[in-house]
């Protein structure tokens, strides 16, 4: 929340809106069978190597947001490691700002003493580009950033 009312004060004409909620998963199928149960059913798989991991999304009815399954690929990737230090679970919030607009934004957090991962965006999955803010920064939750190629 203060993410978005930062943006909001920050770039007025930019608009921000949650687009997936990343969880690190240790099993897979057996988390995709319980939300089919609940009427989600991944749509999309995407392996992002650089990040160590195969996404699964499972878009909400209505089209606003998703939950997104983080299956490691990497042992020694940055998820493989949180699952390790911390179990599966929520991973990161991640929100969609303006295409064209995610370095100013990131820079506008920079100047602001706001922690990033990441120097500069990198491509993530669905031809996004991304960053992450850092945990330190924002109450202990790991929250992207990302803008549509």
């Amino acid at each position: 929340m203060v993410l978005i009312l930062f943006l909001r004060d920050t770039f007025p004409l930019m608009s921000i809106r949650l687009n997936h909620i990343g969880v690190a998963v240790k099993n897979r199928p057996e988390l995709e069978k319980l939300f089919a149960l609940l009427g989600l059913k991944v749509t999309g798989t995407e392996s992002v190597p650089e990040q160590g991991v195969t996404t699964h999304f499972l878009p909400f009815p209505a089209g606003v947001a998703s939950i997104e399954l983080l299956e490691v690929t990497d042992p020694e990737g940055t998820v493989a490691k949180f699952i390790e230090k911390r179990g599966p679970g929520i991973h990161h919030l991640s929100f969609t700002v303006d295409p064209g607009t995610l370095d100013a934004v990131c820079e506008k957090l920079r100047n602001n003493g706001v922690r990033l991962i990441y120097d500069a965006p990198k491509m993530g999955a669905h031809s996004m580009r991304i960053n992450f803010i850092h945990p330190a920064s924002a109450g202990g939750m790991l929250l992207e950033v990302m803008e549509k190629v």
